[in-house]
């Protein structure tokens, strides 16, 4: 008998160094939040049921005793992690490790990442890649911070999807706030931090010598714009770390979930509900909702744009 249902999480906030208020006031709270980490099974920020019969325990916790039914023929390590960025200033530059890298020195995962623009202030845009892949050139530039002379940076703007490859230097943008859809990892590798200073007065850490060993300077970034297009149905990444569908709704939609895998729902838009079983469960705008592998179809009810997550 299926005991699975949609899950709904209990954010965790995170204020930062370099947070904004965009995404509190939708929230409705007064405070500076970075980053929210929506749905995560990491240790470092681990999600807790906010709904139905397992409300109050953790996801990690429930993939401990039913992984079949949660993430069907996918593997602990592939549960995917989404959160939210709101950036008042730039993010560090930055790279992650892959797997492999990630698996021997850090004991996490290595870190695809998928960025969409939910909200930009005017001519905002965030890093992916460099303008050169001479390794010495980039050596150079750090020791005369000159870092931001080599750098792509690349405007965006609402609806607009980019992926950030493992071994590719970026940094999330000023102005932007934006849905990040990752593998489930909590690493990351400063190259220059903008001489920022923490609470304490210090400023962060840079990884320099680990940046070095993980960086691929050919790795460039390209964007992909998304109107607003009425019954829409498009697949826009498809690869071994995540594939993500945008689903533009007018009426409804139906999802049938076919037992292999997992689903994240994120909730782009406009306030809308689904119709699970018996159950009407609303799904506002900025929320995330889990749906296990061992559930029967979900219908979306509303005009809204939803994208959804999975490991194909």
């Amino acid at each position: 008998m299926k005991n699975m249902y949609p899950f709904k999480f209990e954010p965790i906030y995170v204020e930062t160094v370099w947070g904004n208020t965009k995404f509190a006031k939708i929230r409705g709270r007064d405070e500076i939040i970075g980053s929210s980490w929506e749905i995560s099974a990491h240790p470092h920020a681990d999600n807790c049921i906010a709904n139905g019969k397992y409300k109050g325990q953790t996801l990690s916790t429930l993939l401990d005793l039913y992984p079949k039914q949660i993430l069907g023929k996918k593997k602990r390590n592939q549960m995917l992690r989404i959160s939210f960025l709101d950036a008042r200033d730039s993010l560090s530059i930055q790279v992650h490790p892959n797997d492999d890298y990630a698996h021997k020195y850090e004991n996490d995962e290595g870190k695809v990442e998928a960025w969409y623009i939910l909200k930009a202030d005017p001519k905002s845009n965030l890093i992916a890649g460099t303008t050169t892949d001479d390794i010495q050139v980039i050596k150079q530039a750090i020791k005369d911070e000159k870092i931001e002379d080599y750098v792509d940076r690349i405007e965006m703007n609402e609806g607009d999807f980019i992926c950030i490859e493992s071994g590719q230097l970026h940094a999330f943008g000023s102005g932007l706030l934006g849905l990040e859809i990752s593998q489930n990892s909590d690493v990351t590798y400063r190259f220059y931090d903008f001489h920022r200073k923490d609470a304490s007065g210090n400023e962060r850490e840079l990884h320099l010598d680990k940046c070095f060993d993980v960086v691929d300077f050919s790795k460039k970034g390209q964007k992909f714009s998304y109107p607003f297009k009425i019954q829409q149905e498009t697949t826009v990444y498809q690869r071994k770390e995540f594939t993500i569908k945008l689903i533009d709704i007018n009426d409804k939609y139906t999802l049938y979930p076919n037992g292999d895998t997992f689903y994240c729902l994120t909730n782009v838009l406009n306030d809308c509900h689904i119709i699970y079983k018996d159950q009407i469960i609303d799904f506002g705008f900025t929320e995330n909702i889990l749906i296990p592998a061992d559930c029967s179809k979900i219908t979306f009810k509303g005009k809204t744009r939803i994208i959804i997550s999975y490991v194909d």
